[in-house]
């Protein structure tokens, strides 16, 4: 009997379908044509019609204008003849290859042949490259850009990883300027979007980049007040995680910056600290960080020329104690002033302590700018990829603040960035840095901790 019920249901089932086919059948063809074609061709149409991204609002700190943007803007926007690896040395980005002649004065860069098109359609050509600096000549030659230098520069080819643009930030990047939202002459914020036209974008994922808007503000107080607030969804470096108001839908993550520093600088013009022995004897007083935080001398510990076997200068009060009994009859005058940035104050006070435990006295001085005059400066300093150190310890330049002078860390910073060959700038950069930290016009303390903050 159950089964004779499903059998007539079955046959009241196709009459009516086929009644329905009857009455309807052109809506019915004509959709099962359209069906088809949806199928057919909405693979081919969706790939032209605008999709919908993901928006990155991310917050910055620091005061830009157009000539100055953040790196890591700019390396989305375009791209240089070289770029950079993990170990300090220039690689190939839009250049193939280059070689280096006349005593190392003279550079032959060769464009990659896979076409480049600038954010205005045009493609790229050689005569296009033109970095304009000083005292380099560029030309033209069988293919070839051609860099002449006045004397060897062995940094060169890192300098050329700077980003190329045309007037108006208009780059080579994945990525591309829409809008850029200004305050007099400093820029409040900057809108990229990806340029899918480039030739970069070659596989499926790049179709998933989000648009970023970077928005710039005055301190991290500041930027901490807009993520709570909800103007910026992305802080990708904070180095103090108090006053932020992490949810559950905010994401944490750290990481140890090996490309920055962070030390107590001496001012050797000072009379005080004209004696390598009394920096040695502050050195040994200050307690360390350990493991991968500690920051040994000034270059990044992945640098292909970077020296783990300096001497540590680990803290050791009965060795600071010794020093400073021999060397130092007038310890009861004796005030130094620590002069600092306000987020150091912490590691003042640790500096402080540490020379109170051998009879040193000191005072914070909470300052804004780097004076002119200063006994002892507690900063971050960035370490530039390239081993080439001229510019923050040779006696000739205005980034050494120790003012420090020592004639044979001046010939071999003077000698680094002559030297081509780099097995000898390695053996070159090792002996400065053992030199360096042996003068100790720095006590270097440890590689900054820095945030990284997303809400979903």
């Amino acid at each position: 009997m159950k089964i004779m019920k499903i059998i007539k249901k079955l046959h009241f089932f196709s009459y009516f379908l086929a009644a329905i086919i009857r009455k309807y059948y052109r809506t019915v063809i004509i959709g099962l044509f359209l069906g088809s074609l949806f199928f057919i061709f909405f693979p081919k149409i969706a790939k032209i019609m605008p999709q919908f991204r993901r928006k990155e609002k991310i917050g910055l700190v620091g005061q830009y204008t157009i000539n100055n943007l953040p790196e890591e803007i700019l390396n989305q926007i375009s791209l240089g003849l070289t770029s950079i690896s993990e170990t300090g040395e220039a690689i190939p980005q839009l250049a193939e290859s280059w070689e280096i002649t006349d005593e190392g004065k003279t550079y032959f860069f060769r464009l990659k042949d896979l076409p480049r098109v600038w954010h205005d359609n045009k493609p790229l050509k050689p005569a296009d490259i033109n970095y304009n600096f000083k005292d380099v000549s560029f030309s033209l030659q069988g293919g070839f850009i051609k860099f002449s230098l006045k004397e060897p520069f062995s940094p060169f080819p890192i300098i050329l990883s700077k980003p190329l643009f045309k007037k108006g930030l208009i780059g080579l990047g994945k990525y591309r300027v829409k809008r850029i939202e200004k305050s007099g002459l400093y820029i409040k914020s900057i809108y990229l979007v990806p340029y899918e036209q480039s030739s970069l974008f070659q596989n499926e994922t790049d179709g998933n980049l989000p648009n970023k808007l970077y928005r710039f503000y005055n301190s991290e107080k500041d930027l901490k007040t807009a993520f709570n607030l909800g103007e910026i969804n992305v802080a990708p470096e904070i180095f103090d995680l108090k006053g932020l108001f992490l949810g559950k839908s905010t994401k944490v993550s750290s990481q140890i910056m090996k490309d920055a520093y962070l030390g107590v600088f001496f001012n050797t013009g000072n009379a005080l600290f004209q004696e390598k022995t009394f920096r040695q004897t502050l050195a040994y007083a200050i307690p360390k960080e350990t493991g991968e935080k500690r920051a040994l001398g000034p270059l990044n510990p992945n640098s292909w020329a970077y020296n783990p076997d300096v001497k540590p200068y680990s803290q050791d009060l009965s060795r600071a104690k010794q020093l400073l009994d021999k060397n130092i009859p007038f310890l009861s005058e004796l005030k130094i002033k620590i002069a600092t940035f306000p987020q150091y104050e912490s590691v003042a006070n640790q500096v402080r302590e540490g020379w109170k435990a051998i009879g040193v006295n000191s005072e914070i001085q909470l300052m804004t700018f780097i004076p002119e005059d200063f006994d002892v400066f507690i900063l971050a300093n960035k370490i530039p990829p390239d081993p080439d150190q001229y510019y923050f310890w040779h006696v000739s330049q205005t980034g050494n603040i120790s003012n420090f002078d020592n004639p044979r860390v001046n010939k071999l910073l003077e000698d680094g960035r002559h030297t081509i060959s780099k097995e000898e700038r390695k053996n070159i950069y090792f002996d400065f840095q053992r030199f360096l930290i042996e003068e100790s016009p720095v006590i270097f303390l440890s590689h900054p901790t820095c945030y990284s903050v997303t809400r979903d």
